[in-house]
């Protein structure tokens, strides 16, 4: 009796706490691949979670934002190969001259899209140090446009930079309504200390 008891414990710990490492947080689970040849993250995309985003790639640093409704955020990684880890920042007014401000991090695979010719990005997101946890961020990329980011994101100012970054890009071997706008974590208001707010990066899923 005593092991079976034993045995459905150490079975909970292994579904309950999944990319967890012995600091707490959730990392993914993804390791790098060769990046397709003439390819890089720069590029528009439009995500169903989260609405438009714009990513700039200028060597393995990767700078962008997103957008959808009330909500705006910003993107900051690094890239290695095809894998694309970042942190996310979000600033959303719900009530007007009260913007709320929540953190996370997470992750993107750039991968074709089906039909060898689109190319698309799925990942995750998570509040604060977590990579996970937060829910889905997949993304299409749109063929037809070029990113131009706000001089206001850090890293870049417009597309300019995405020519230069696509030989860097194949380089290297290897929310719901909350979070990244979503309603989960911690979150800091301009002025006051935060509540939980929502999910992460606006959270995919709510966006």
């Amino acid at each position: 009796m005593r092991s079976n008891v034993l045995w459905l414990i150490g079975s909970l710990i292994l579904v309950l706490a999944p990319g967890c490492g012995g600091d707490g947080i959730r990392h993914a689970n993804v390791s790098p691949e060769t990046m397709p040849s003439g390819q890089s993250f720069t590029g528009v995309y439009h995500s169903p979670q989260y609405g438009e985003m714009q990513l700039v790639q200028t060597g393995t640093q990767i700078v962008g934002e997103y957008t959808q409704d009330e909500r705006h955020g910003r993107i900051q990684g690094t890239a290695q190969g095809n894998l694309m880890r970042f942190e996310w920042t979000e600033e959303r007014e719900l009530v007007h001259g009260r913007p709320t401000t929540t953190r996370g991090h997470g992750y993107f695979r750039y991968v074709a899209d089906g039909n060898g010719v689109d190319w698309a990005l799925l990942g995750e997101w998570g509040h604060d140090q977590n990579e996970t946890g937060g829910g889905p961020w997949n993304a299409s990329r749109d063929r037809r446009r070029q990113p131009h980011l706000t001089s206001g994101t850090s890293g870049g100012s417009s597309a300019s930079s995405s020519s230069s970054s696509t030989s860097s890009g194949s380089s290297g071997d290897g929310l719901e309504d909350l979070g990244p706008s979503g309603g989960g974590s911690s979150s800091t208001s301009s002025g006051s200390s935060g509540s939980s707010s929502g999910s992460g990066i606006t959270g995919l899923d709510d966006l």
